[in-house]
């Protein structure tokens, strides 16, 4: 992630060069897209990734003139002094240029929400599970604004959490975004339950750079470690909520359970193992051969390895499940509760 920064001395050189030649120091500029009106070109996006049962692929175009005013030179200049994160972030996701890409967007996952009948707390996860797919890649210091994301499908913590608070607001969510300063990290936000409300925020913490659930913490936060130094900054006005938290909880404690059961059952399954070991090597012994009350605790504890083993397998399984499949997370509830991989 990459954190803008002024540094001192840089600023000191610059207004010295702004006032021996004449150069204009604009102390209020945020980001703002330049474009060429007479750039009529296209390209085309193609979307494919995986949501709930389904996979969801299309295409959307888009034009070329707002993306080239991103990469720019300035497009991305900042205040000087009082710079505003809130202000500034919310320059970057909403800059009147990109409405087009909201619009085409949004426009074709409005299409398959009807389709499938998606509720609202599936159209969030349908928005996150789009950004998490992205492929993950650092680039440069400076944030992208969301249509180089969309349009180069890749980026960054900063660069995906912009693109889905903007997504989230344009629905009319209660979002934003979570800025943690010692860790270098930057994760999307979403007004949901209790649950899984992040510290004291009153928002879920969305983690996009990889498949998660809305309210995961990531292991990088999930850490005995001070992130105390968290900023949340609200991006737009959206009042809409998510509603699944209590789900997301269930799901969570029965993945945390079942670390916790599967460590103890190999602790377990390593003891046993040796006890069977020692039981074997002693039926070797001709002397032992007849002993069958040695013979029916190897036998049992043959036995007990066995059924470990399967209930070892039971729980990993569950875990592939729970760990693999945040997209779809009615399915993976429903599962958990009705006890079919338990």
């Amino acid at each position: 992630m990459r954190i803008p920064n002024k540094i001192l001395f840089s600023l000191i050189v610059l207004l010295i060069l702004a006032a021996g030649i004449g150069l204009a120091v604009h102390q209020t500029a945020y980001p703002s897209i330049p474009v060429n009106g007479s750039d009529t070109s296209t390209t085309t996006v193609h979307l494919d990734f995986p949501f709930m049962e389904d996979r969801v692929t299309g295409d959307i175009t888009l034009d070329l003139a707002p993306y080239y005013g991103a990469k720019s030179a300035g497009a991305k200049s900042m205040p000087l002094f009082g710079c505003s994160p809130e202000r500034y972030y919310s320059a970057i996701a909403y800059d009147p240029a990109q409405n087009e890409m909201y619009a085409e967007l949004l426009g074709f996952f409005d299409a398959y929400a009807d389709g499938h009948a998606l509720t609202s707390d599936e159209y969030i996860e349908l928005l996150t599970t789009y950004v998490q797919n992205i492929p993950y890649k650092t680039s440069g210091r400076e944030i992208k604004f969301p249509i180089e994301t969309v349009i180069e499908d890749r980026g960054d913590c900063d660069d995906k959490s912009i693109l889905l608070a903007g997504l989230l607001d344009k629905k009319g969510y209660d979002a934003g975004v979570f800025l943690f300063i010692k860790d270098d990290h930057m994760a999307a936000g979403v007004k949901g339950g209790s649950q899984t409300e992040y510290e004291d925020s009153g928002y879920s913490l969305i983690e996009t750079t990889r498949y998660a659930y809305v309210g995961e913490v990531p292991e990088l936060l999930d850490q005995e470690s001070d992130h105390g130094d968290y900023a949340f900054y609200r991006i737009g006005n959206g009042t809409d909520a998510y509603t699944a938290s209590w789900q997301i909880q269930t799901i969570l404690n029965v993945r945390d359970t079942a670390y916790a059961a599967l460590d103890l059952l190999y602790k377990t399954l390593n003891s046993l193992g040796r006890t069977i070991e020692n039981e074997k090597t002693m039926l070797e012994d001709p002397e032992n051969a007849s002993n069958s009350t040695l013979r029916s605790a190897y036998d049992l504890h043959l036995h007990e390895y066995d059924e470990g083993i399967e209930a070892g397998n039971k729980i990993r399984s569950v875990l592939h499940m729970i760990n693999s499949e945040p997209y779809n997370r009615e399915n993976v509830y429903q599962t958990i509760v009705s006890g079919r991989r338990i």
